[in-house]
């Protein structure tokens, strides 16, 4: 559909270092063709008040959406950001996640009324998420780091050694827009991560976006929606060779286990309409 404008939402929580790194990416886009909504879970007064001045450097649309720290409320912030928002089409992405160049035209070229596009990422090793903080580009690492990435990625895989010294699912990184043009023709379908999907807003709201019962990471952010969007005829449609997005380095988070008894009803009650959504803001 080649749709013209977009909103991203970055979901955020006092990561003041990887949300830097992401404007500083997006600044480096040849097309300020979007607006940014940070949707923040309750960071500090010292990263809100960093933030309030950050934002009126750039040279696009930045609305801060904050709420006070009650704990994990991610899927709360993102309907607020999503009520705030100004565009029909909206991209999310998680805050510790760095757009390469071309992240949001291949999101807009890919958009199509009734399918979520879906995106992926890499994640970066330790090693390499050191490499990209201190790259004076950001955009454009997968670029320059792809080929030696991706050599160094098969040739410790062959080895048998541990491929975390590069990072995991290199191939992410690939930008190549005829390969990327291709793929959307043949309609892939897969599934969706919450760092990187994107849909018109239209179609969020025919399942009253986020569930906000879910208050731990995992699922409530993709699988939930997934399974919702799928109940009211919104599909999937694989987006390959673009849209690149590059996950830092960390340890990884709790999944407590009470988000799949929340999904697993969702499932049995086939309740594809969020009854803590959109509304009840």
């Amino acid at each position: 559909m080649d749709y013209k404008k977009a909103t991203i939402i970055i979901s955020f929580y006092n990561n003041k270092k990887a949300l830097s790194m992401i404007f500083q990416s997006l600044k480096e886009e040849s097309n300020y063709n979007f607006d940014v909504i940070v949707a923040d879970d309750g960071s500090s007064d010292d990263i809100t008040s960093w933030l309030k001045d950050y934002i009126k450097l750039l040279p696009f649309r930045v609305l801060h959406v904050w709420h006070e720290d009650k704990g994990f409320r991610k899927n709360r912030i993102l309907n607020k950001s999503i009520a705030a928002s100004k565009t029909d089409y909206l991209i999310f992405i998680d805050g510790d996640c760095v757009p390469q160049f071309g992240f949001v035209q291949d999101h807009l070229y890919a958009a199509e009324k009734g399918k979520v596009v879906c995106g992926r990422r890499v994640e970066l090793s330790e090693k390499y998420t050191k490499k990209l903080c201190s790259s004076p580009k950001k955009s454009t690492f997968s670029h320059v780091y792809f080929i030696p990435m991706m050599f160094r990625y098969l040739w410790f895989n062959l080895l048998g050694y541990d491929t975390d010294v590069t990072g995991k699912h290199i191939e992410n990184g690939i930008h190549i827009k005829f390969l990327r043009n291709l793929m959307l023709k043949r309609r892939l379908e897969k599934s969706i991560i919450g760092c990187n999907f994107s849909l018109f807003k239209d179609d969020f709201k025919k399942i009253n976006g986020f569930d906000m019962n879910y208050e731990a990471p995992a699922v409530g952010e993709d699988t939930d929606i997934e399974f919702r969007l799928n109940g009211v005829g919104i599909k999937t449609k694989a987006l390959k060779f673009g849209a690149a997005l590059l996950h830092l380095y960390h340890q990884e988070l709790k999944r407590p286990s009470i988000n799949q008894d929340i999904f697993q009803e969702t499932v049995r009650n086939k309740a594809f309409w969020a009854n803590n959504g959109l509304d009840k803001l």
